[in-house]
């Protein structure tokens, strides 16, 4: 018998949406269609009232909700209200998702919390070395790596070549013996260009460096292993495809690197006896020459979680982690290709400078236009929500758009 989505989620727990999903079908009247599984079939409009009126091609910027999701933290206020347990945790389902060991991920508060924690961790930059990034990693984390420069870290910014790519070859004669640290964006916030991981990797230790990866415009959007690629440390914020919220992110951290590594700060969770620690200062404590004394966790957690993560973001995210894969990321991507080609065709057959390489099987299309923010009276009127920076126009359609979005969007942009 069909259920409605709020019971739907009550009953499925902490359990895979997929599972879920299974078990509803088996259970249709008729051989009917449940509500659960009719929610994986693209496009999930329904899935997403949010943007029901609206021409929204902006998932890279800042994805809106799924029903599972919302219902999930309308469920979890509703345990508050009791002060009942209504939290789930999502570190065991994001390592399932990127291939990990669910020991090997954590929580940080956003992606460039975890890379500057991965830097501490590293003792950067007073240990220095190298550290070789490049021009299509996240813009933010620029700054991090400047201020490093000023304080005598050597920094390399390989650039983008005349297809608007970062070559290995580049890569290549920048990563020299002595690099401590390769840091890139698996995929491009700028252009959606996809660097080879697993070569990258590759070629990082070949020269003795670790890896960082910012994975945050391809978790739950594109397929993402970090066992095949070997990378060592991995981030996500959770807002963009993964369809949590701001201030809630997860760290991937190879725990086998865990020896080599300081703690990059100290907060009470990284004890084992925060809740009862040993201490010397209070009525009725036994005497001891010090205040207090912690019994570290020795694990990926106990080195970069300090505090409790975001509950109830961390509860929104399980669920939309859950239906991610209830839909299969592979599954998202193929859908998604035939809308980036027509997007691809459509704007350099108008003349736009496009910038996204022709071949990209990620979510981002770019095009390069002084002054983009012109565009948006002509967006506007017709409803369409993209990404417009000051020299750049970027279109990112999800698992809500269909063909009809895009060619609303083609009409609606014009020519140059």
């Amino acid at each position: 018998m069909d259920i409605a989505r709020r019971d739907f989620f009550k009953r499925a727990g902490t359990a895979t949406v997929a599972s879920a999903f299974a078990s509803q079908l088996a259970g249709c009247n008729g051989g009917g269609m449940s509500d659960a599984v009719a929610s994986t079939i693209l496009p999930a409009k329904a899935m997403f009232p949010g943007v029901a009126n609206k021409v929204f091609l902006n998932g890279a910027a800042d994805h809106p909700w799924n029903q599972y999701a919302v219902d999930a933290m309308k469920n979890y206020a509703e345990a508050k209200l009791s002060l009942g347990s209504g939290s789930v945790t999502a570190t065991g389902k994001f390592a399932t998702l990127i291939n990990a060991d669910a020991d090997e991920v954590t929580y940080v508060p956003s992606t460039s919390m975890g890379e500057y924690l991965v830097t501490q961790a590293l003792g950067l930059p007073e240990s220095g070395g190298r550290v070789v990034t490049d021009a299509l990693h996240f813009v933010g984390s620029f700054y991090m790596y400047e201020q490093y420069r000023k304080q005598g870290l050597d920094v390399v910014t390989v650039p983008m070549d005349s297809d608007y790519k970062i070559s290995m070859a580049a890569m290549d004669a920048a990563i020299v013996p002595g690099t401590k640290l390769v840091a890139v964006s698996h995929v491009s916030l700028y252009n959606g260009f996809e660097h080879d991981m697993k070569a990258l990797c590759d070629l990082a230790h070949s020269r003795g460096a670790l890896v960082f990866v910012d994975i945050i415009q391809s978790a739950g959007t594109v397929p993402v292993d970090v066992k095949a690629w070997g990378v060592d440390f991995a981030a996500c914020g959770t807002y963009k495809w993964l369809m949590g919220d701001f201030g809630f992110a997860f760290l991937y951290v190879r725990k086998s690197l865990l020896p080599q590594l300081k703690r990059p700060w100290y907060g009470y969770r990284q004890t084992r006896n925060f809740a009862a620690p040993i201490l010397h200062v209070y009525p009725l404590d036994p005497a001891g020459t010090v205040p207090y004394e912690s019994v570290q966790i020795d694990s990926v957690a106990g080195y970069f979680m300090g505090s409790f993560p975001a509950a109830a973001i961390e509860t929104a995210c399980a669920a939309s982690i859950d239906w991610i894969m209830g839909v299969g990321v592979a599954a998202i991507q193929e859908y998604r290709q035939p809308m980036l080609q027509a997007l691809q065709t459509g704007l350099r057959g108008k003349g736009f400078r496009v910038v996204t390489p022709a071949n990209s099987r990620t979510p981002i299309v770019t095009v390069a236009y002084a002054n983009a923010a012109s565009l948006q009276p002509r967006l506007a009127a017709a409803k369409v929500e993209i990404t417009l920076r000051a020299n750049h126009a970027r279109v990112s359609p999800s698992v809500f758009n269909d063909m009809n979005d895009i060619n609303v969007f083609l009409n609606a942009i014009g020519n140059p």
